[in-house]
């Protein structure tokens, strides 16, 4: 997948008040101390990846995203030194939060099969959710290309394995792909199937999005089409 390969990544948890430092930098004078911190620095997240997903990296300032957690913009500089500080901060934690859903519901799964219909519901439960958590996955990728202050090394962490290559792996170490499937094509058709899910994850598409899973469930099922077949008695 273009964004979703980043599933196994390497990423830090922030779970306590000192990784909480680690991820934003050094504390600064002034800033809000512990639980209250934290429910700040989470706003200040969700606002980003709304304000970068709706307008694009290059049209939000800082300010508009100050504004839409609710915040001063001279109290964002507690939290971050910059936007491309901030833009990372965002990416990092969606790919968190989807690796962390992929770990969990996906690759424990005794079948290929069963493995994308784990995908299927990881998308579905991130959007409920909150869409802007998908639409960062691919807003991380086209922002870095276009925007040389962005570090592409966000793109290429150490130790990266796309998602799309490890399940395939998976299946051809399974014996679950069929005879004269290609592994590359495979691993091809599971990248564009993540670049999509992630492109089209916003609020106003909500009934087509959710649609467009059950239709990708029913394909990998066999039941998306009429059995001609039974009709016709071929």
């Amino acid at each position: 997948m273009t964004a979703p390969q980043h599933a196994l990544r390497s990423v830090d948890p922030v779970s306590s008040a000192g990784e909480d430092e680690r991820e934003f930098g050094a504390r600064k004078r002034g800033r809000p101390p512990g639980q209250r911190s934290a429910e700040t620095r989470d706003r200040i997240l969700r606002a980003a990846r709304a304000r970068f997903s709706q307008s694009g990296y290059a049209r939000t300032s800082l300010a508009d995203i100050a504004r839409e957690a609710g915040i001063t913009p001279r109290a964002i500089y507690h939290y971050v030194e910059s936007k491309p500080q901030l833009f990372r901060r965002a990416a990092d934690a969606a790919y968190e939060r989807f690796a962390d859903a992929v770990s969990e519901r996906v690759l424990g799964r005794a079948d290929s099969r069963s493995r994308l219909h784990g995908l299927a519901d990881v998308f579905r439960d991130l959007y409920r959710e909150d869409p802007t958590i998908v639409a960062m996955l691919s807003q991380t990728v086209t922002e870095v290309y276009r925007n040389p202050e962005l570090d592409r090394s966000m793109l290429m962490p150490e130790g990266y394995v796309p998602l799309n290559r490890v399940l395939v792996d998976m299946a051809v170490a399974d014996g679950d792909l069929a005879e004269g499937v290609d592994p590359a094509g495979a691993a091809a058709m599971i990248e564009v199937l993540g670049s999509g899910l992630t492109l089209l994850a916003s609020k106003e598409r909500e009934h087509e999005y959710m649609a467009m899973l059950d239709v990708l469930e029913r394909l990998l099922d066999g039941t998306l089409f009429v059995d001609r077949s039974e009709a016709t008695g071929t």
